[in-house]
């Protein structure tokens, strides 16, 4: 037995120093990280305990620190360097962290890291996305994924980026589903590379039963009248037709010319029961 004992002793003191910390080295600076944001959103929001964020949310689902957004992208600023320090795989890992946090900051801040790496993400990254997006909690989660990330997957990797938001717009996940329009929004709207997959993803979710969806729409559809407008006004108007959400029709007419706004509300009316008013009976 002594002699198996120094055996032992003389094979760890032959290792190389420093091989144990280096493999527990990202774990630790995953954990400083995730710590460290957290007691800066907490700092900066005044609170130790999230809150409903009432303002712009409906339902009391999204919890917040109350951190305004400048003093967010400093607080972000300020880890950037640690963050790229990370392996890809790390930081992933990282953000999936973050999000399953179910809280506003610190689910953005997930986001945040997940466009630092956009242009290293590749399809086999996309059941990763799949998961995070689940652990959203609200549209602005939803908002913030579509525009700096899934933007740079779609120019990267049309081909496998279309199919996946196919599958999203057909997700029972409302997130999911706003993603798979909002995508096409802004700076891809203004390309018009993907216009017409925008137009059919937009009339598969026209007659949507969620409010946040519809809103997805009516804004894809919005950002894609500038650029091809007839295409999109043929379609809004199709839309009109079939009785589609009024959410939609006027989102995708804002700052539209009260004449081609005349145009699309005018359009079914005559196809439309009147209204039937109930006669008025005094206490209801």
């Amino acid at each position: 037995m002594p002699d198996a004992r120094a055996h032992q002793r003389r094979v760890r003191r032959s290792r190389r120093p420093g091989t144990r910390s280096a493999t527990l080295e990202p774990q630790r600076i995953r954990r400083q990280i995730l710590d460290g944001l957290t007691r800066a959103f907490v700092r900066e929001g005044g609170r130790t305990t999230p809150v409903p964020e009432r303002r712009f949310h409906k339902d009391e689902e999204y919890l917040v620190y109350g951190v305004p957004t400048p003093e967010f992208r400093h607080i972000m600023r300020s880890f950037h360097s640690r963050i790229l320090s990370l392996s890809l795989r790390d930081r992933l890992s990282l953000a999936r962290s973050l999000l399953e946090t179910h809280i506003g900051e610190p689910g953005h801040a997930g986001i945040y890291i997940l466009a630092l790496s956009a242009e290293s993400l590749q399809p086999r990254h996309f059941g990763t996305l799949d998961r995070c997006v689940e652990n959203f909690r609200s549209w602005s989660q939803v908002d913030h994924l579509a525009l700096e990330v899934m933007r740079h997957l779609l120019w990267n990797y049309p081909g496998e980026t279309l199919t996946l938001l196919e599958c999203w717009s057909r997700s029972p996940l409302r997130w999911k589903r706003r993603a798979s329009v909002v995508t096409f929004t802004r700076k891809l709207a203004e390309s018009g590379r993907f216009t017409g997959h925008a137009l059919r993803l937009c009339k598969s979710l026209a007659h949507d039963t969620d409010d946040l969806v519809r809103k997805g729409v009516g804004w894809a559809l919005k950002d894609a009248m500038r650029y091809a407008p007839e295409k999109v006004l043929r379609l809004i108007k199709d839309l009109r037709r079939q009785n589609a959400s009024s959410t939609i029709i006027l989102y995708a007419l804002r700052g539209q010319s009260e004449q081609i706004r005349r145009e699309v509300l005018s359009v079914g009316c005559s196809d439309r029961r009147p209204t039937r008013r109930r006669p008025y009976r005094k206490g209801t």
